[in-house]
């Protein structure tokens, strides 16, 4: 692949941000260029992955899911999938930012022009950035970090709310269902790894990992998400290889939708380490995103639905809770400044 002359306009010096002297500065791209795209014809496309685990699509056995060899191009993407990618926003975070709908939780401050409303998008910008070949996912979502804080004088911080939610608890102490099992040894996947970078503390980087059948169907070819697996039967297939219960956690309500869960979804089940994963169930397309103009009665089928796979195949119930919130805030963002 080669890099396009966008790498001729900019070459980035350091963040301009203050820095404690127990805060190191920020990694930076060697090079990058920033442009609004908002053409509609334009094509939507990233060749590392911009999302936090949960891709909501079919994953193909050649997806690395690495950094490219330091190389970043990113086309056609709201402002948002750019935040998300550095700061690595799990499922309920991703989703508090772009919709502010959980009840309790502080709203994120992020204008529509970065998140789009329910009808209509917000703008589009591409990005192209070059790193050190050898750079990781973690590496490059700190230089992005960096980067947003340079262009568009993006600035955050997190705040904690204690807030309505749904607890993912075991149906059984100890049990799990006949499709959830801890993640073996012997699967040829690579599994990602912890890394010592703060605030991404899971680097996905996997090369070409190979893809080995599982006793409980179909699975991803990639380990640490959680992806559409193909099926000839009816209703919505996912599937997770080597994945936390907090990623299955905190992905719910967008796997089912905001209508159907309009509350985070937190981990208590008590399970540690890494879990393989299949979960099939009906899911009525009449069943839309925005949860004011839903038909009640789709939604809870949908949800009854949900809840009895959850039940059957994983071993796992909701039950209604509260729970401390972390959410990423938005102090101040700008559009960019030019290259």
């Amino acid at each position: 692949m080669h890099a396009s002359p966008f790498f001729a306009c900019i070459l980035l010096a350091a963040p301009a941000l203050a820095q404690g002297s127990a805060t190191p500065p920020l990694p930076t791209f060697d090079a990058a260029s920033v442009r609004q795209n908002n053409r509609p014809d334009a094509r939507q496309h990233s060749n590392v992955p911009l999302d936090n685990g949960n891709v909501y699509s079919t994953i193909s056995p050649d997806d690395s899911r690495s950094a490219a060899g330091g190389l970043f191009i990113a086309t056609h993407q709201p402002l948002w999938r750019y935040i998300s990618f550095a700061y690595h926003l799990p499922g309920t975070q991703e989703l508090a930012l772009r919709f502010n709908v959980f009840s309790g939780v502080p709203k994120s401050g992020a204008p529509t022009w970065v998140t789009g409303t329910f009808t209509s998008p917000g703008d589009f910008f591409d990005i192209e950035a070059r790193a050190t070949p050898g750079t990781t996912l973690d590496q490059m979502r700190l230089m992005m970090q960096g980067l947003l804080a340079e262009r568009f004088h993006l600035a955050v911080h997190h705040e904690t709310a204690e807030a309505p939610v749904f607890a993912l608890v075991l149906v059984k102490p100890g049990v799990t269902g006949p499709h959830l099992q801890p993640h073996p040894a012997s699967d040829a996947c690579a599994v990602p790894t912890p890394v010592a970078l703060t605030p991404a503390p899971l680097d996905s980087s996997a090369p070409h990992p190979a893809t080995t059948a599982s006793a409980i169907g179909d699975l991803p070819p990639a380990c640490g998400v959680i992806a559409h697996v193909p099926s000839s039967e009816p209703g919505q297939h996912y599937g997770g290889r080597a994945v936390p219960i907090s990623l299955l956690a905190t992905s719910m309500p967008t796997l089912t939708g905001l209508a159907a869960m309009p509350r985070p979804v937190v981990d208590q089940t008590g399970l540690s380490g890494l879990y393989d994963f299949t979960l099939h169930w009906i899911h009525d397309p009449n069943a839309g995103a925005t949860p004011a103009t839903t038909n009640e009665s789709v939604v809870s089928d949908n949800m009854a639905s949900f809840r009895h796979a959850l039940r059957d195949q994983l071993g796992l119930e909701l039950k209604p809770a509260r729970a401390p919130i972390d959410i990423l805030i938005i102090d101040h963002i700008d559009h960019p400044t030019e290259n």
